[in-house]
């Protein structure tokens, strides 16, 4: 594929043209686009002081913050290419992550230090490292939309975590295709409060560069901070997954009115159609979206407007996602039948690093195997039923989880719930459910079979169901269902 590569790097372009205009605010701190890449050209001469060279792997155990949103500018600009590790995964998980990515350094900052010393990696604190004097000749590079950004590793909610490699030319095409379908207003200010190693994350960091807006960067999300911040920072769009949205419903749902807040954009794990309908009958901006690691974030989307035509659907593909939907055998499906989602264009990673046998069966003939399951309606518009991992198969008959999620959580005593298959001798699988109890209503888990029996087919009821304070979940808000089938086993 062919591009016209920008002169500068985004980061320097920005502070060429609009140097005093706000880029990113953490807490009582604020950095105009000037300051900001004063950092980042700071961070390059440290770097390069500290032997991180052009072409390097480079993984970052960093929490959100302005020395994650640096070393992404500072990498790009040194031509590195960046690894975010997710904090929350153990030390042997992390050091096979390391390995596996040929990183040749890891950076790091006082709080991550205990947990970096455990890995077989070469350690740069970035709180620790001298100034450098060279920092003038870092002020802009060329940027090659080509080259990798980064190697973000999915979520590995079963089996091993794959390294997906994603472009500049990726995040370039997703963060257009966003502004097309979200639109981009000189006043924006994007709130991010998931984590920076997650696509999700990376993505606000990127596109706020691009779009020449601010991000509002929160440490980790806290509903309580973060509708404070919608409240008071004039916050224009957040980005949250299900778990979030319902939390700030529950506790802070004035701040969902603020008057600043445009949208609401919901992703990273499936939205009940329940969850929607309250979003619209609140006059909520709501944006329900699909996207995944390996398509650079955002896949299809349904405008605040669009969302109240049809509260459960992610709507149409963006502007440079070609989405289909297919049987076994890549044949498409007509609409209304649910198949495996496919996905092409140029926000597609370029592959597994170091996997080519998944890449291999991920990608084929110009096309992303999602592994995820929906259908497309006649006007076009996608419905996300559920990764095919996750489907269940009981007596011949296949159960979405997120129908049978979805009507546990019609019932008032129940906040959250996560379906999971078990096997079983004679159906080989039978439908279980570990329910988080909504606080003050009590209920026995015969009477919640019961109201699941009147509203769907008996293959599809839960023959069991467990009270849990809380559902295991990954830091961006999917369920771990491996673990929740754990929680059933004597």
């Amino acid at each position: 594929m062919v591009h016209l590569s920008p002169m500068f790097d985004w980061l320097a372009h920005q502070a060429q043209v609009s140097p005093r205009k706000l880029a990113l605010v953490f807490g009582k701190q604020q950095w105009t686009f000037a300051e900001l890449d004063d950092g980042a050209a700071r961070m390059c001469a440290q770097l390069t002081a500290a032997g991180v060279t052009a072409g390097q792997h480079v993984a970052l155990l960093l929490p959100n913050g302005p020395e994650f949103v640096l070393a992404i500018h500072a990498l790009a600009r040194l031509g590195a290419v960046a690894v975010p590790l997710n904090l929350r995964l153990t030390p042997a998980e992390l050091r096979w992550q390391v390995t596996h990515a040929d990183c040749a350094a890891l950076l790091h900052v006082d709080d991550t230090a205990p947990v970096a010393a455990e890995l077989a990696v070469r350690r740069i604190n970035l709180q620790a490292l001298p100034p450098s004097p060279e920092a003038g000749q870092w002020r802009r590079r060329p940027l090659n939309l080509d080259a990798v950004q980064g190697i973000i590793f999915t979520s590995g909610t079963s089996g091993q975590p794959k390294g997906a490699l994603l472009t500049f030319a990726n995040h370039f095409y997703s963060a257009t295709d966003s502004a097309f379908r979200l639109g981009v207003l000189p006043g924006d200010r994007w709130l991010a409060c998931m984590p920076l190693y997650h696509v999700g994350g990376q993505a606000i960091v990127l596109r706020s560069c691009l779009y020449g807006t601010a991000m509002v960067l929160h440490p980790r999300f806290e509903a309580a901070a973060v509708a404070e911040s919608l409240r008071a920072a004039a916050v224009t769009l957040i980005s949250v997954v299900p778990t979030m949205l319902h939390r700030l419903l529950e506790h802070h749902l004035d701040s969902l009115r603020a008057p600043h807040l445009r949208c609401i954009l919901v992703g990273g794990a499936a939205l009940s159609p329940q969850l929607a309908r309250t979003c619209i009958e609140l006059g909520l901006p709501l944006a329900a979206t699909y996207g995944l690691t390996e398509a650079a974030s955002q896949v299809a989307t349904a405008a605040p407007d669009e969302a109240q035509r049809k509260p459960g659907s992610v709507g149409r593909p963006l502007l440079f996602a070609a989405v289909r939907v297919v049987d076994a055998v890549g044949n498409p499906l007509p609409a209304g039948e649910i198949g495996e989602i496919t996905v092409s264009g140029p926000t597609v990673m370029a592959g597994y690093y170091r996997q080519p046998e998944a890449t291999a069966q991920t990608l084929r003939h110009g096309e992303l195997f999602t592994g995820d399951l929906g259908y497309l309606d006649a006007d076009g518009d996608l419905w996300v039923v559920q990764r095919r991992s996750d489907l269940i198969v009981s007596g011949g008959e296949n159960v979405y989880p997120a129908e049978v999620e979805a009507v546990l959580r019609e019932h008032p005593a129940v906040a959250d719930a996560a379906v999971v298959g078990l096997p079983d001798a004679e159906w080989g699988q039978r439908v279980v459910a570990a329910v988080v109890p909504a606080a003050g209503v009590q209920l026995s888990p015969p009477e919640l079979i019961d109201f699941c029996r009147a509203r769907l087919a008996g293959y599809k009821i839960p023959r069991e169901v467990r009270w849990v304070e809380a559902l295991p979940q990954t830091a961006s808000g999917k369920i771990k269902r491996d673990e929740v089938k754990q929680l059933f086993v004597v």
